[in-house]
This record gives structure tokens, C-alpha cells and sequence, in this order.
């Protein structure tokens, strides 16, 4: 016998084939919509009357958002439509009469699950860490149909509007 404890004088085996995926770092400041907009979605969507706060919908606060969601390292129109995608499917779920918010809010969450997914990929990553912070701090924020509806929606949409300047066109 070997000093390793097997007659062939090999270390013993590690284990082997499978490897976990790469864990994704633990996004910087500058990942942080809370970075580029400060006190984001602190007291929610809307004001003291219900009314949707005029800054998430507004040029000034959310064209600086996009920008720096595509000046790292990119986001294409095509990801931001599959989200948007999902959140039409959402609505039409909502408007449909009878459906309990409590059997629609799972697929609120998907967004986020969706978004942890697209930020992991490797070997590069399909949406920036600013998007999917953008994703999972509105998932958070959305507690009832109004939220998501009024709320979420016209300020993804007014991402969506003020970003088409500046997401990464995609090759044909």
C-alpha cells in the first residue's frame, strides 16, 4: 500500500462530472437602481391621492435609468419585449373576469425568476444586473392588482419608450 491508501500510489478519487454553475456575483453599487435613482419605489407607485407619481413615467428619471441599464454591457429590445411579453399575458389574465389576484401573483413572480436566470447565464449573461435589479426591486414592490396594472406596467412601458434610442440593436 501506497502512503494514499490504495495500491495503484494514486491520491484517492474526488468525485467528478458534475460541477455547479458558477454562482453569480453579488451585484456592485453601480448594479443598483437605487444607485442611479435614488429612494426607487421607497413609498411605492403612487401618491397620497392614488395617482401613479409622475417620476415613473417621466423622462427625467427614467431615460438615466436606461441608459446606464445599456451602458453595461447591454440590453436588447428583443429581452425587454419577452419581459413585456410576459407581463401582456399577466394583464390579459387580470381583465379576464373571475381570476383571483392570488392565482396571477405567481406569475408576477416568475418575472424575477425569469430575470435571476437571464443574468446567470453563462458563458455571458443575456440582460444586465441593472435590469434584473430593475426586474426583482418591482416584483417586490407589487402587492395588488392596481400595483401591477397602474403601477409596474406604465413604468415599463415608459422604459421600454425612452429606451428605444439606446438598447443594442440586434443582428440579423
Amino acid at each position: 500500500m501506497s502512503k494514499f491508501g490504495n495500491k495503484f500510489g494514486r491520491p484517492p478519487a474526488q468525485g467528478g462530472g458534475f460541477r455547479a454553475p458558477p454562482t453569480p456575483a453579488a451585484p456592485t453599487a453601480q448594479q443598483r437602481v437605487a444607485f442611479t435613482w435614488k429612494e426607487y419605489l421607497k413609498e411605492g407607485y403612487f401618491d397620497a391621492n392614488g395617482n401613479l407619481k409622475i417620476e415613473y413615467v417621466s423622462r427625467e428619471k427614467v431615460e438615466p435609468l436606461v441608459q446606464a441599464m445599456c451602458g453595461t454591457g447591454g440590453l436588447s429590445i428583443h429581452q425587454v419585449r419577452r419581459y413585456l411579453s410576459h407581463c401582456r399575458a399577466v394583464e390579459s389574465k387580470l381583465k379576464t373576469t373571475g381570476i383571483d389576484w392570488l392565482s396571477v401573483l405567481p406569475m408576477v413572480k416568475k418575472l424575477d425568476i425569469s430575470a435571476a436566470e437571464g443574468v446567470s447565464k453563462q458563458p455571458s449573461p443575456k440582460i444586465p444586473e441593472l435590469f434584473h435589479d430593475f426586474i426583482r426591486s418591482n416584483v417586490a414592490a407589487i402587492k395588488s392588482p392596481k400595483d401591477f396594472v397602474q403601477g409596474f406596467l406604465p413604468h415599463f412601458e415608459a422604459l421600454i419608450g425612452f429606451g428605444q434610442a439606446h438598447f443594442k440593436k440586434e443582428k440579423n
